[in-house]
Formats: C-alpha cells, sequence, structure tokens
C-alpha cells in the first residue's frame, strides 16, 4: 500500500500500491506521474520554494517559500492523490495533519 501523508506545506509519500506486477503497476505509476508532473512546474516557477527528497522508500516534498503560485500546484497535487486514493481505497492510503 502507498502512505500518503498531507499537511498544508508538505507530502510525504511511501511504499508500494502492489494492484499489479512490478512495472505493470498502474496505481504507482499514476502517483508517479502526478508528483513528477507537479515537481516539475514547481521547478520552473521557483525552484527554490522546494524541498524534494527521494531516497528510494520515500519521497517527501516540502514546500519552503511563499508562493501562492507555488501552493496551488501543491494543493492540486494533493488533490489528484487524494482522487486516486478514493478510486484506489485498498492500494493508497491518505493521512491528514492540520
Amino acid at each position: 500500500m502507498i502512505k500518503i501523508n498531507l499537511s498544508k506545506n508538505k507530502v510525504i509519500i511511501s511504499g508500494h500500491a502492489n494492484f499489479a506486477d512490478y512495472g505493470k503497476d498502474i496505481v504507482c505509476a499514476a502517483v508517479s506521474s502526478i508528483v513528477t508532473t507537479s515537481v516539475n512546474d514547481i521547478y520552473v516557477i521557483n525552484r527554490e520554494a522546494l524541498n524534494y527528497n527521494d531516497d528510494g522508500k520515500t519521497i517527501t516534498i516540502e514546500v519552503i517559500k511563499d508562493d501562492d503560485l507555488v501552493y496551488r500546484i501543491l494543493n492540486n497535487l494533493q488533490e489528484l492523490l487524494i482522487n486516486l486514493s478514493e478510486d484506489y481505497p485498498k492500494n493508497i492510503k491518505i493521512e491528514r495533519e492540520d
């Protein structure tokens, strides 16, 4: 199961969806696509507004500078992950910190 922790300025993702065999897992591919596109978009706008770390087990995305457009992209990333978790509740678990 993919575990996603969401807060106002941070997203932490770990695990594997186990929807299908490695390399054929559409749920993992969707999460990867959402994250990659969102991070790349933020980097285009303001590369210094974001800390991104992928240690091979956990991805951490953290906004470190206030920027309205960066927060819009982060909010969109979070909403897309929430929508995906609603479609695949056995494969993605969302936890929210307020």
